[in-house]
């Protein structure tokens, strides 16, 4: 089964994305610490989501998480989740890298002009009004699917 870590898991990732996930056929994998960034487990996820949550059972911030999977696993595609609107989003996700960060897209921009997904030059956004929008869910999914192929 393809693997997809929880990187920072909070429980609106874990409640409402995971399902989303599952019918992908991606299993969810929940990260305990930083200390479980193994460098041989890197190699069977497809991808990790970060929540940019204040507080995550990990015990560390979004931008201590993104600087320890970009040292174990650089290649691997990332995507975040929030209560807040992208536009905020993309402002904290920004400040989350050194140097260059990557392009944020979410299911509306998407829709409105398609990018190539699955790279680290691109990082995936989902907020919780989003992700529990019935009618968004689908481009959600295809997005999830082409990111973390």
């Amino acid at each position: 089964m393809k693997s997809i870590l929880l990187a920072r898991p909070h429980p609106f990732i874990v409640a409402d994305m995971a399902p989303l996930l599952a019918a992908l056929g991606f299993e969810p994998i929940r990260l305990e610490s930083l200390a479980g960034l193994e460098p041989a487990g890197t190699a069977v996820w497809r991808g990790a989501i970060i929540s940019l949550a204040i507080s995550s059972s990990v015990g560390a911030t979004a931008a201590e998480v993104v600087r320890a999977l970009h040292a174990k696993a650089p290649r691997l595609p990332l995507a975040f989740a929030g209560m807040v609107p992208t536009e905020v989003a993309v402002q904290t996700i920004g400040r989350l890298f050194d140097g260059h960060p990557p392009e944020v897209v979410d299911v509306d921009s998407q829709r409105l002009q398609p990018r190539a997904l699955g790279s680290v030059d691109t990082c995936l956004y989902f907020s919780k009004a989003q992700i529990s929008d019935p009618t968004r869910q689908a481009g959600i999914q295809s997005m999830m699917a082409a990111h973390f192929r």
